[in-house]
């Protein structure tokens, strides 16, 4: 590629000496016709020599300008054809000059190959090396020993990731089912309306004549009987408890629904000392006697005044020195 690169160099300066030249000749050739226009002009307009002030004669006159004329046809033609080879030398001077670029880039390119020829070459050497030092150190046995144990740990973990990969799947299903949009949502659009009915009619035996509303994100909607919309904080405390109570009941009410065994027991503690009013007390009463004999229900309340005779027995609990000691049964 040198040698080649070499001759392309030489003929792009000699190329360009002659286009110096050519040009240098063109320069020239412009300059004399402009000379001679200058004269021609002279003998035309003139007819006293402004030097020695002498008359000009015709045939002088005639004689400048046909010299005159037969000389710039010459130029006007040397001047062509100076042009015509300039434009030529132009075209082989591009031509070279691409010639030589693209010998630049293979050279370029072979010199970039060269290199990473010499640094494979060095890394093969240095394998070599390493593969003739480990067959001189290496117990073959002992090798075939490994490589089967290793072909007995990679089937071992072959079964180990398809049992994993099964477990995903089944994982990846059961994400699916316990989203939001999986079997929550079928559940609870099943039980919302039930969950719904029940709430307003534990408000209604509790007194509490509003429209509750849970939507499917237990987002709630409490309407008065005048259609006016209100939130859970609006209320009062008594109101709030009539709320809690009425969520209460009907929640223990759908687990019974839902499970084939269903609680015999409640345990309401302090539930009578909140908020709740003469009234409030009387129909969680109703609500209690409703649930049958069958349900076992404890009732922890400092009250005792208020629902003295309201249950079947009652144990009474008192303090004796720091001691919680019952009284009577």
């Amino acid at each position: 590629m040198e040698d080649q690169l070499l001759p392309s160099t030489e003929r792009k300066q000699a190329a360009q000496e002659k286009i110096n030249e050519l040009t240098t000749f063109r320069a020239k050739f412009q300059a004399d016709i402009k000379k001679l226009v200058k004269e021609l002009r002279f003998f035309e307009e003139n007819d006293t020599c402004p030097t020695c002030t002498q008359p000009i004669t015709e045939e002088t006159k005639e004689s400048h300008i046909v010299e005159g004329k037969a000389r710039a046809k010459e130029l006007s033609d040397a001047l062509q054809t100076a042009e015509v080879s300039l434009g030529r030398r132009n075209e082989v001077l591009a031509s070279l000059e691409e010639q030589l670029a693209k010998c630049q880039e293979a050279q370029s390119e072979i010199h970039a190959n060269n290199q990473n020829i010499k640094t494979y070459q060095t890394s093969i050497d240095r394998i070599k090396k390493e593969i003739e030092a480990l067959n001189q150190n290496m117990d073959l046995n002992s090798a075939n020993t490994d490589l089967n144990l290793m072909i007995e740990e990679a089937a071992s973990l072959v079964e180990e990731k398809l049992t994993l990969d099964e477990q995903l799947t089944y994982n990846l299903v059961m994400s699916e089912m316990l989203k939001d949009t999986g079997i929550k949502t079928k559940i609870v659009k099943e039980y919302m309306p039930v969950i719904n009915k029940l709430v307003n009619q534990y408000l209604q035996v509790l007194d509490f004549f509003v429209l509750f509303h849970l939507d499917e994100s237990f987002k709630e909607t409490i309407k008065s009987r005048h259609r006016d919309t209100f939130s859970y904080e609006s209320f009062s405390e008594g109101e709030k408890q009539r709320i809690d109570l009425a969520l209460l009941f009907t929640w223990r009410t759908v687990a019974k629904m839902k499970n084939s065994i269903s609680t015999n027991l409640l345990i309401l503690d302090e539930t009578f000392d909140s908020s709740l009013d003469h009234d409030g007390i009387d129909n969680l009463v109703k609500i209690i006697k409703a649930l049958g004999k069958d349900t076992n229900v404890f009732v922890i309340s400092h009250k005792g005044e208020v629902l003295e005779g309201t249950f079947d027995s009652k144990i009474e609990m008192v303090k004796q020195k720091n001691f919680s000691k019952i009284k009577r049964t």
